[in-house]
């Protein structure tokens, strides 16, 4: 995922959405072990997401992080 938004980093003029569509491809590789994780380790999982958030400047996921920690998005 940090390969992925580094990428999106590079690119000419990067976006919200672009940075949310990483998130989300992120999320999927997780899709055949997420049953496997428990909550600390999704909670962790959604940690790594928030830093790499946190350093490119975007401030919400789009509530993806949210229906991954909790099974849907709260708001």
């Amino acid at each position: 995922v940090a390969l992925d938004f580094k990428s999106v980093a590079e690119s000419k003029k990067p976006t919200d959405k672009e940075y949310q569509e990483k998130i989300r491809i992120g999320l999927l590789r997780f899709k055949d072990i997420y049953l496997d994780l428990d909550t600390e380790d999704r909670e962790q999982v959604c940690v790594y997401f928030e830093e790499l958030m946190d350093i490119v400047g975007l401030e919400s996921s789009n509530g993806q992080l949210n229906k991954f920690l909790y099974g849907f998005d709260p708001n």
